[in-house]
């Protein structure tokens, strides 16, 4: 029988002991209904998986027995995979980061652009930012991944394009029929599976980018590149993008 997976704060594992605290021992007992005896994978997001059994359970904190530190269910990338995705209407954006995860990216960088239907104040910006954290961790505890992708705080599309990435694969998906295949452009762009890459994607949002944000975003190193000759609904475009991306990479 295949064991639920919950995560575990690495501080909290010490001595052959972990303990669970706070929303997640709360799920264990009330959702999973485990009980003392009961084995469960513990996982700190850094990259280790522990195989637990519960020992006992308080009101506040499960005590574990730490049997094993095992390897991960499921390889991260070999490459790191950056996706820089313009903000989405509040579900879409929810869709993206869960499937996004699954996919495998290193991390999403939430970007408001000009036509971003995305609007809100600092405190707003932040609720939705630790939303989608909750649902990446969740994502990557479902698929079996060891590292949590980090979601970094939103941020204005000029900003986010101008930060340094050294050495990286800069690449916008567009529905520009001027651009050219993916096709054509990504064996050329991306190195032979062996290699470790590091490829920032960016995609715009439902309304599309601004012909000034596009030639800006292409200044800056990003090459245009068209995912096909259909127009995705604005949720589906990143995934599809990521599995052309993972598919070259060798990690499909």
């Amino acid at each position: 029988m295949r064991l639920h997976r919950i995560f575990v704060d690495r501080s909290m594992v010490a001595g052959g002991k972990a303990a669970i605290v706070g929303p997640e021992a709360h799920h264990v007992r009330t959702v999973l209904r485990l009980k003392p005896g009961d084995r469960l994978i513990g996982c700190d997001g850094l990259g280790s998986d522990y195989l637990l059994r519960i020992e006992r359970s308080g009101p506040d904190a499960l005590v574990c027995e730490v049997l094993s530190i095992m390897q991960p269910q499921s390889p991260e990338c070999r490459s790191r995979i950056v996706l820089m995705q313009c903000c989405l209407s509040s579900g879409k954006m929810e869709q993206v980061v869960d499937r996004a995860i699954q996919l495998g990216v290193s991390g999403i960088v939430p970007i408001v652009s000009e036509k971003s239907k995305f609007r809100g104040d600092e405190k707003q910006f932040n609720r939705k930012v630790e939303r989608w954290r909750r649902i990446a961790r969740s994502s990557a505890l479902q698929c079996g991944r060891a590292h949590f992708p980090v979601i970094e705080p939103i941020s204005p599309l000029m900003h986010a394009i101008k930060t340094p990435i050294d050495n990286a694969v800069r690449l916008l998906f567009t529905t520009d029929t001027k651009a050219r295949s993916a096709r054509q452009v990504l064996p050329g762009l991306l190195s032979s599976p062996s290699e470790r890459q590091v490829v920032y994607l960016l995609i715009g949002p439902e309304a599309g980018l601004s012909p000034v944000e596009r030639k800006t975003i292409i200044e800056h190193g990003f090459t245009a590149v068209m995912a096909g000759r259909r127009i995705l609904r604005a949720e589906m475009a990143p995934i599809v993008a990521l599995a052309l991306v993972l598919y070259h990479l060798g990690e499909l």
